[in-house]
């Protein structure tokens, strides 16, 4: 893989060395979004999570959701599966950015396509499924949050840093996607991946805020198991090489004791 160079590592590392010499370790989570059934990319994605012994946060589509999926999750206890959105339809109005739950639908249809996700998956996965919503395109309108309380949910998962206002919902986010979306929808440059994971790193060990941003936040890692190619594959394989085990770093339970949840 182009790009990938030992410095960019060494300065992570350094970074890491500093959170064991103060004896703390950052909390780090994997979400993937999009599933929908079983196939090999997933049992990939399940197999790689599991051996190398992290949790999985899996968004799964409601609309699409098919009994296989079930099946391929049955014994994989280190998944959990979240609720992405409903159909992973845009209604967004020409010309604005993807979003399937904006402000150009009614709010009680809004609150209707969630509630329906919700109970769709409830009924695929049981009591394995934790009330988190995952909005499609990582946004949604002003007052989803509101909406999702009252339809059932118990948490959020957007990207970026988690807002201040939060509706009486858990906010745990994604920070880092692997997916270069606007440049080929390959994998992102690796040394770009690990300043961003710097830059993460360090403003928790600081205590930066900057107007949203909770310092005790976990680092959230974003993929797509069903779009990856080679390059995704490689750069995700790496990652979890170098972090999955790491003294410095925590992996918890995605599960109504993960820690940001039991904190809103």
């Amino acid at each position: 893989m182009t790009g990938w160079s030992e410095n960019g590592w060494t300065a992570v590392e350094d970074e890491l060395a500093r959170w064991s010499g103060l004896g703390r370790r950052c909390a780090l989570w994997l979400r993937d979004d999009d599933a929908v059934a079983a196939g090999p990319a997933l049992d990939r994605l399940l197999s790689r999570t599991a051996d190398a012994g992290i949790p999985l946060g899996l968004a799964v589509i409601p609309a699409d959701a098919q009994p296989s999926l079930a099946g391929a999750l049955a014994g994989r206890m280190h998944v959990t599966p979240l609720v992405h959105g409903w159909s992973h339809t845009d209604h967004a109005a020409p010309g604005a950015k993807k979003c399937e739950f904006g402000p150009e639908r009614p709010a009680a249809v809004r609150r209707e396509d969630a509630e329906r996700g919700l109970g769709a998956l409830r009924a695929l996965f049981g009591d394995r499924l934790l009330p988190l919503f995952v909005p499609p395109w990582n946004r949604m309108a002003a007052d989803m949050p509101a909406l999702l309380a009252a339809a059932g949910y118990h948490a959020v998962s957007g990207f970026g840093p988690a807002p201040r206002q939060r509706d009486g919902l858990a906010w745990v986010n994604t920070h880092l996607d692997l997916i270069d979306w606007r440049g080929g929808r390959s994998a992102v440059a690796p040394d770009a991946l690990l300043a961003g994971l710097l830059r993460e790193l360090r403003d928790r060990r600081e205590g930066r805020r900057d107007g949203l941003r909770d310092p005790d936040e976990p680092i959230g890692l974003l993929s797509h198991h069903r779009v990856h190619d080679a390059a995704i594959w490689d750069l995700l394989d790496r990652l979890l090489d170098r972090l999955a085990g790491h003294p410095a770093l925590v992996w918890p339970s995605i599960s109504p004791r993960f820690s940001p949840l039991n904190a809103a």
